[in-house]
């Protein structure tokens, strides 16, 4: 599984051209409050996406759009927005059999981006009364990269509640030393394209759903601080196992 995840440059305009998306026009200053400096993006946070432009024309041409969307998704059946943090991952396997998923994987307007530079998973110790050890998993040397997203609105309290969930898979070589989940990391731009573009059937999306090359990735323990979340449990000294 994912079950946080970091997001630490400010460097708006990298993120951007990464993404091919604009980011301060659309999201202003909440921005840099929600989408920037992030070293402890937990579930039912805000979290910054891309998806394509819900107009079908214009998504046909590539144009993007970011939104921040709360991060556990909540069905338009839902009654609770609690039901959303059951929903922070979506089981690649099981995206066409799932009730809350299996409308939303075949419309291009449900498929996001979700944006990060590492993810967290723990270590558990032989020692059932010694606390988990998490690590810090980043891609291409701590490059920016996009989670498969599936994402959806519904109206809440008189406007509209954009939430999303992370796809999950497989592990691979690297991150199975340390859990049996992996998020599905889409290995490039031509990728997060193809996640993104109209034509891109159910069947088609599920299979591009496969654990990252191991390769490409790097693993190193973090602070246990970590294993809480909660005001002040945020800032770089969560990448560092303190001394």
């Amino acid at each position: 599984m994912c079950g946080r995840f970091t997001v630490t440059t400010r460097d708006t305009k990298k993120v951007a051209d990464r993404f091919e998306v604009e980011l301060e026009k659309a999201l202003g200053s909440k921005l840099m409050e929600s989408a920037g400096g992030r070293y402890n993006v937990a579930p039912t946070q805000e979290v910054l996406t891309v998806r394509s432009s819900p107009d079908p024309e214009e998504a046909a041409q590539g144009e993007r759009e970011a939104l921040m969307m709360r991060w556990g998704l909540v069905p338009r059946w839902a009654e609770d927005l609690r039901v959303g943090y059951k929903m922070i991952n979506a089981k690649a396997e099981r995206l066409t059999e799932s009730r809350a998923y299996a409308p939303l994987i075949g419309k291009f307007r449900h498929r996001c981006l979700v944006i990060a530079d590492g993810f967290y998973e723990w270590l558990r110790s032989e020692d059932p009364k010694q606390p988990r050890q998490p690590f810090r998993f980043t891609v291409d040397g701590g490059e920016p990269f996009a989670f498969a997203g599936i994402c959806t609105r519904k109206e809440w309290e008189g406007d509209w509640l954009y939430s999303c969930t992370i796809v999950t898979t497989e592990p691979n070589d690297l991150v199975a030393r340390v859990h049996d989940r992996m998020p599905v990391i889409l290995p490039g731009p031509e990728a997060e394209a193809a996640w993104l573009g109209v034509d891109l059937e159910a069947e088609d999306a599920v299979a591009m759903c496969v654990p990252l090359n191991a390769g490409r990735m790097e693993s190193a323990p973090a602070n246990p601080r970590l294993n809480k979340v909660g005001k002040g449990i945020e800032g770089p000294e969560l990448l560092v196992v303190p001394a």
